[in-house]
């Protein structure tokens, strides 16, 4: 049996069993819940729980202190590794680590410690505030050896490393842990089963054939997915290319093809999927379930762990079980890199159309052919792009008008039931969401002869700095024209969303923002730098300390030991010249007396020194002058 085990009561074997329990229920339960699904978590969390238990009983050969810091330091590396430490929407998951912490702590504390201490015969096992007594064979002994035999003792982890090892770990796993996690990016996961409840009406990941107008959407702070990405652009769901005047509808419906190889088959009007620049996005869903996998246009590459669909206009879609939280996957995509100079080269589509552009054509009767609309609507569409002669000027005129005559409102009044529904929002309410917005901005560009569609789905998010993540919320989810351009093939256009244009920008937007896992993380690693410094420091002062005083001790004793010399050379010289001292006769006054008799006054002068060096001591530091020092020698070893 482990010798430690004899200093370590049951009761407290069994704390700390609990505690390492504690450990490492906090770190697994800490891990994506894509990572395995939540029955093969529960088993491994039992698993992991036994194990313990049995480390901590059946292994009794194992020092507990050996078990209790080897957990430490496996569950450590598995919060560092895996753990997920929060989106910027709070503790999330912080609390567990929070937890574990704890029971870090409580553990070292409890967990016996080891050290060898001198003096005491090996295997006897003294506390740690106990001194052992000298042995025989001591070298305080007489006639000892020089050794001084050693025995392990066992006490408790100083505190100063208890703090400095728990502040350096939640540093770690604050600072480092989400930069370490982004490195190695997780693989494709299905998740967890999906959970149905909640209505789908307000659930923005589902798919949906149809976008009813006359209805308010439901914006919370709910977090529905986490973006790795070096690119800010919209996250596309899904797009609408019928209207009715209060109704989006796709031509397709729900058909599509399943992807096979995980290669998505692009449209031929898809421009970006054949000839833009390859960009990666890895996706985790956060919400329930999902039939809807938004991607940044324009995917080419889709890696998943279920089989999923795909349309003709490239999203993407699970035609079977739905998505549970924690789904994972990544898409491959091109987009364009565009800007305003080359959309003006690019012209019209109906001008590419007259030329024989056989893509152009088809685009334009799909997306551009007999507009349903008003005739207030028709005719405000004629006045803006009067004048302008390419898709993306007239674009851009129905926009500067739209920011100029109408008004981004949540608050905003639904339109009417059996009204048109861009109609009532340019020239009635003028007040309006994403949707309404986004309708008119197609409806009135499909009105001047340029080929738009309707896209949902969600705005950048919230960038993550210590995660390098964008957190999207229920609230980013959005609406937004995508027009279409012979030589670039479906652009974004939104007057309401702050997205770049070409979607190209890097995703570092908020990356100069501090949130407070960077803020706590920097706080307990100057703790845990702190705690972890103060025990050698204070080492190094004691130790300077003590030198001091052995020096300023040293130098006592040499002086005191000097003037005995002195005085007890000056005593011989005058006892062997028949004059020896009397019982209270200082010393300077004996020397002038032995000067006199031997008839050198520098005897006297010996006295003199002898007494100011011994008796000044406390006036003057005891300090003489070598001069004197020598001169006394000299006249000591002359007589």
């Amino acid at each position: 049996m482990s010798p430690d085990r004899l200093s370590v009561s049951g009761q407290r074997v069994w704390v700390l069993t609990a505690l390492v329990g504690l450990m490492l229920w906090a770190s697994l339960t800490s891990l994506p819940s894509g990572s395995g699904g939540t029955e093969r978590l529960g088993v491994a969390i039992q698993a992991a729980t036994l194990c313990a238990v049995l480390a901590m009983f059946g292994l009794r050969s194992v020092p507990i202190r050996w078990i209790v810091r080897g957990m430490a330091v496996v569950t450590g590396l598995l919060l560092a590794r895996f753990g997920e430490l929060g989106a910027m929407d709070g503790l999330q998951g912080s609390w567990r680590v929070l937890l574990w912490l704890a029971a870090l702590a409580g553990a070292l504390v409890l967990a016996p410690s080891s050290r060898l201490v001198p003096g005491v015969e090996p295997g006897i096992v003294v506390s740690a505030d106990q001194t052992p007594e000298p042995t025989v064979g001591d070298a305080a002994s007489p006639g000892g050896d020089s050794s001084r035999r050693k025995v392990r003792t066992r006490g408790g982890v100083p505190t100063a490393l208890i703090i400095a090892a728990v502040a350096l770990i939640g540093a770690s796993s604050l600072l480092i842990g989400p930069r370490v996690a982004n490195v190695f990016p997780a693989g494709p996961s299905a998740g967890d089963l999906a959970d149905l409840a909640g209505g789908g009406e307000n659930n923005a990941l589902v798919a949906r054939d149809t976008l009813d107008m006359t209805t308010r959407p439901r914006l919370s702070e709910e977090v529905v997915m986490t973006v790795r990405s070096p690119i800010q652009t919209f996250w596309r769901a899904e797009t609408f290319d019928q209207w009715n005047g209060a109704q989006w509808t796709r031509s397709e419906g729900r058909s599509g093809r399943l992807v096979e190889n995980g290669r998505v088959t692009p449209s031929s009007e898809d421009i970006a999927a054949v000839d833009g620049v390859d960009t990666t996005q890895q996706f985790r869903l956060e919400t329930g379930y999902a039939t809807a996998l938004p991607a940044a246009a324009s995917p080419v590459q889709v890696d998943t762990a279920e089989e999923i669909a795909q349309r003709d206009d490239g999203t993407l879609w699970s035609p079977g079980v739905p998505l549970g939280k924690g789904t994972t996957y990544t898409v491959e995509g091109r987009q364009m890199p565009v800007d305003d100079e080359s959309l003006l080269a690019a012209g019209s589509t109906a001008q590419a159309a007259a030329e024989g552009d056989e893509t152009a054509a088809a685009v334009l009767e799909q997306y551009a052919r007999n507009p349903v609309a008003t005739d207030r609507v028709l005719a405000l569409v004629e006045q803006i792009t009067a004048g302008a002669t390419t898709d993306v000027d007239k674009i851009r005129a129905i926009e500067a008008w739209m920011g100029a005559n109408t008004t981004y409102s949540l608050e905003a009044p639904l339109s009417p039931r059996g009204v048109d529904v861009v109609d009532d929002f340019l020239f009635e309410s003028q007040e309006g969401w994403c949707e309404q917005i986004a309708s008119s901005l197609v409806v009135m560009a499909r009105a001047s002869g340029v080929p738009a569609r309707l896209a949902t789905g969600f705005t950048p998010g919230e960038w993550d700095p210590v995660g390098g993540r964008y957190v999207v919320r229920e609230r980013d989810a959005h609406a937004w024209a995508e027009v279409w351009f012979a030589d670039t093939g479906w652009v974004s256009f939104d007057p309401t969303a702050d997205v770049p244009l070409t979607g190209t920008e890097e995703a570092t937007a908020g990356a100069d923002a501090r949130d407070w896992r960077e803020i706590a993380g920097g706080l307990l690693l100057v703790v845990g730098v702190v705690a972890l410094a103060a025990a050698p420091a204070m080492r190094l002062v004691r130790r300077w300390s003590r030198k001091v005083r052995v020096r300023q001790h040293a130098r006592r004793v040499v002086k005191q030991r000097w003037d005995a010399a002195a005085e007890a050379k000056l005593e011989q010289i005058g006892a062997a010249a028949g004059r020896p001292r009397g019982p209270s006769e200082t010393v300077t006054a004996y020397g002038v007396a032995v000067g006199e008799l031997l008839g050198d006054e520098r005897v006297g002068r010996v006295g003199v020194i002898v007494d100011r060096t011994r008796y000044g001591d406390e006036q003057s530091g005891g300090s003489e002058p070598e001069g004197d020092r020598s001169f006394v020698d000299d006249v000591l070893t002359s007589l």
